[in-house]
């Protein structure tokens, strides 16, 4: 049915790819905040002395890496963008 569709009615094909474009745009937008946010927690974590010696660098790290899963899912989202227009594309040249 989504072929169908999307065959029939390409705009509409074109106007979903916008659409994600707004919402790739947002997780890059959103890069600078989560890595205030991150660099904001660490510098709690040695001021508040949350964490002694023995686990302050696991705690580190595992900040570290939740702040990269924003850097992973930003590019994941712009290469399912690009997915999108080259399929879009491709389906304009027939």
């Amino acid at each position: 049915l989504g072929i169908v569709t999307v065959s029939t009615f390409p705009a509409l094909l074109w106007m979903g790819i916008g659409l994600f474009a707004l919402t790739t745009l947002f997780s890059f937008v959103t890069l600078p905040v989560e890595k205030n946010a991150t660099n904001r927690a660490l510098r709690w974590l040695s001021s508040a002395g949350v964490t002694d010696v023995s686990n302050h660098s696991q705690a580190t790290d595992a900040l570290r890496w939740a702040g990269y899963t924003y850097v992973v899912a930003a590019l994941s989202s712009l290469a399912t963008l690009l997915y999108y227009i080259m399929i879009a594309m491709s389906g304009s040249r027939r």
